[in-house]
């Protein structure tokens, strides 16, 4: 058995000098062409893409998506809510004829017609101009008039419900709130549209980036690969060194192919921010703009921050909006636990014309459930749904409190580690080369190399989420602070 082993590492030799096996081969094949496993969408690598920046997108979000489109919808539903209530104001026209015969006679012939104009002040005050012709022979007295007909001007009011709030005042105060409660929904809505194409963005670039990181080693496996292949056939080192180098080529093979995945999800997921027309991934040629390094050490301290969040905040000012409409329906609320008084007054004229009015007609009208069960639960409801939204605006204060408080101490931390992850690309940098030069003077190992390469690889891929993380925290910041939207005129409500 020991005579046959010199035999057997002969053949052996001989076999991985004559070029690699099958398998190996089968692992250092060509790099896979741009439009396969290598191109991460559809800009390849060696075309000239333009750059797609960030405020580029957003402005094309704002102007494209379907959810930024839609939120314009609520201006017309906020215009429309108002048109309705000053439509509870407008003057109306109420008018009437019957006509009855009986052989050949009029047994009745009724013209009525009048014109009610509410007026938006104290008291619910209506003008009230009436017209009443009455004839026949069946006619009620009460409606008789003579043939030139009946003219009545006067006004009716509420002293009481009127006095405090009526259903008209609450409802035109309710709808003259509701284009700011809209805009400041639109704000809302618009800047979390804002936060999350903003952290999609950074993703892609994200992504990208390491896929560049993940092909720049495996361009380097393949030239170590063929230059290994070749020192073996040379007879410079073991044969079984090839075997290892195509191994590492196909693992890195296999990191590409992911990076590659990844890269491709960012983009889908970025496309579906914008527009049917530029919502297709294929037609999403861009490249990735360079990570910008971190600024110099900031400034932003908790205390401005938060009253700038307190002060911009779409969700208090849309909770502000709706505290007032809560104090306007539990004033009105209020009101009806008064009887329902109406008094009318009004100034007639029968038979000497619509301007000689002599005569006068007043009465009054008055209704007052004997319990008042639904009025005082109409009260309480209201009183209630008041001290909730109390209670809402609390919590929400404090959690912008605390949205503005975590932002700055991720945006904190995300900067200590950027310097951490600069000092590791650093050390890593020098470990490998120095490890490079080992191998070159044949005192290391492949596996030490590649542990080495894949060291410095993933400090890299480090050191580009630290830089990302930078980016999405500042993101966060200028969400919670409110200002997210201020460079494309839109956070304000």
């Amino acid at each position: 058995m020991a005579a046959r082993s010199p035999l057997l590492l002969a053949l052996l030799a001989a076999l991985f000098l004559s070029g690699p096996p099958a398998a190996a081969q089968q692992r250092s094949s060509p790099p896979p062409r741009p439009d396969t496993a290598e191109t991460a969408g559809p800009c390849p690598p060696g075309d000239d893409c333009p750059t797609l920046t960030l405020d580029a997108f957003l402005e094309r979000v704002l102007r494209t998506s379907p959810q930024a489109r839609s939120l314009r919808l609520a201006d017309d539903r906020a215009a429309a809510e108002l048109l309705d209530a000053r439509g509870r104001l407008e003057p109306r026209l109420v008018s009437g004829y019957e006509y009855k015969t009986q052989a050949d006679k009029d047994k009745l012939n009724v013209l009525r017609s009048g014109l009610r104009y509410p007026l938006n002040l104290p008291l619910s005050p209506t003008l009230k101009l009436d017209y009443r012709r009455g004839l026949g022979s069946s006619i009620d007295p009460s409606v008789a008039t003579s043939r030139g007909g009946e003219t009545r001007v006067g006004v009716s009011f509420s002293p009481l419900q009127g006095l405090v709030a009526n259903k008209r005042q609450a409802t035109l105060d309710k709808a003259r709130l509701a284009p700011r409660q809209a805009r400041a929904q639109q704000a809302k809505e618009r800047n979390a549209l804002l936060r999350d194409a903003t952290h999609a963005f950074w993703a892609w670039v994200e992504a990208r980036r390491k896929l560049s990181i993940t092909r720049d080693l495996l361009r380097l496996a393949q030239r170590r690969q063929a230059l290994v292949t070749r020192r073996a056939r040379a007879g410079e080192v073991p044969a079984i060194d090839s075997v290892e180098a195509a191994q590492i080529t196909a693992r890195r093979q296999g990191s590409l192919a992911d990076a590659v995945r990844a890269a491709r999800q960012k983009r889908i997921a970025l496309t579906a921010f914008l527009g049917t027309g530029d919502a297709s991934p294929k037609a999403f040629r861009y490249a990735p703009p360079a990570v910008p390094s971190p600024e110099a050490p900031d400034t932003l301290r908790a205390a401005p921050a938060v009253d700038t969040a307190l002060a911009r905040r779409p969700a208090l000012q849309a909770l502000d909006v709706k505290q007032r409409r809560a104090r306007v329906e539990q004033d009105l609320a209020r009101g009806q636990r008064w009887p329902d008084l109406k008094l009318e007054a009004q100034a007639v004229s029968y038979d000497e014309g619509p301007l000689n009015m002599t005569d006068l007609k007043v009465g009054f009208a008055i209704e007052q459930p004997l319990f008042g069960r639904s009025s005082r639960s109409e009260a309480s409801t209201a009183r209630l749904k008041t001290r909730q939204l109390d209670f809402e605006r609390e919590r929400t204060e404090q959690a912008v409190r605390a949205d503005v408080r975590k932002a700055i101490v991720a945006l904190r931390q995300a900067r200590q580690r950027v310097q951490t992850a600069q000092r590791s690309v650093r050390l890593s940098r020098r470990l490998q080369r120095a490890e490079q030069r080992r191998f070159e003077e044949g005192r290391g190992t492949l596996f030490r190399l590649n542990q080495r390469e894949q060291a410095l690889a993933e400090a890299r891929k480090e050191r580009v989420t630290a830089r990302i993380d930078v980016l999405r925290s500042w993101t966060a910041v200028r969400w919670a602070t409110g200002t997210i939207g201020d460079a494309y005129g839109a956070s304000r409500p």
